[in-house]
């Protein structure tokens, strides 16, 4: 959905007001353009420092969160075989256990005051997995499923949680492009609709499932990817090895089945 020039936000001017967000990382382009948006709807947008905990964020601030976004970034391309064990326990804790350590203080602190709150978690599609990017796919679905558990589990506590899954979004750093760049291909050329994603369209995903218009979602997962997810192996190029396209490798000699 392309936002119209009168009115880039899905939602009324002064949404947010009153409101204050906490985002877990802010050096993203949708990260970056999801606290601006956040700011001109009239919400207080506060940004974690790169490796501080939840607890000490949380303290940092002298208003309670309203809206926790977790939008923690990382793609490392490469086989999997290729990446040391400590490398991708990393990676996941970067992933999944921010997510998981933000998630579970931000609803400590919203029980306890008895208030309600909505935590918007942001990840990659990764529903027919990642090639190459393995972790990034284990994490972003191990997500997706933590805010689905979420959403019940403190349901009663008027606590909602949501996902926007992410394809390919024009500005960011993702591999994807590079791949399509190898092959000749235009990255838009794999996506049904024929274009990649901006940050606008996730922003408006995003805005809307966090403001009063999205109250009845709870446990969704709302995919921003111009169908791409669902086109895999309709009319899709060639195939080729994962590790040889990301590598530019040589293709291996293919085992006989036995």
């Amino acid at each position: 959905m392309r936002m119209t020039g009168y009115r880039p936000y899905p939602v009324p001017d002064g949404s947010f007001a009153g409101q204050t967000i906490l985002l877990t990382d802010g050096d993203d382009p949708v990260s970056r353009g999801l606290a601006a948006a956040f700011a001109a709807l009239g919400g207080d947008v506060f940004v974690a420092a790169e490796g501080e905990t939840a607890v000490s964020a949380f303290d940092r601030f002298e208003r309670p969160i309203d809206i926790l976004v977790n939008c923690r970034w990382q793609r490392t391309l490469g086989p999997a075989e290729d990446m040391p064990p400590a490398q991708a326990q990393s990676e996941m804790h970067q992933l999944f256990g921010t997510a998981f350590d933000y998630s579970t203080e931000f609803a400590r602190r919203r029980q306890r005051a008895q208030l309600g709150g909505s935590i918007l978690m942001l990840t990659e599609t990764a529903d027919l997995g990642m090639p190459g990017l393995s972790v990034s796919a284990a994490a972003s679905a191990a997500i997706q499923n933590l805010a689905r558990s979420l959403a019940v589990e403190w349901a009663a506590d008027n606590i909602r949680c949501n996902v926007v899954a992410c394809g390919m979004i024009e500005g960011r750093d993702d591999p994807a492009f590079a791949l399509a760049a190898q092959r000749g291909i235009a990255p838009g050329d794999t996506v049904p609709t024929g274009q990649i994603g901006t940050v606008a369209d996730v922003v408006a995903a995003a805005l809307y499932l966090c403001s009063a218009y999205g109250a009845y979602f709870s446990g969704s997962t709302m995919t921003i990817d111009g169908g791409e997810n669902l086109r895999h192996s309709l009319g899709g190029p060639p195939f080729s090895a994962p590790r040889t396209r990301m590598l530019n490798r040589q293709p291996r000699e293919v085992r006989a089945r036995q």
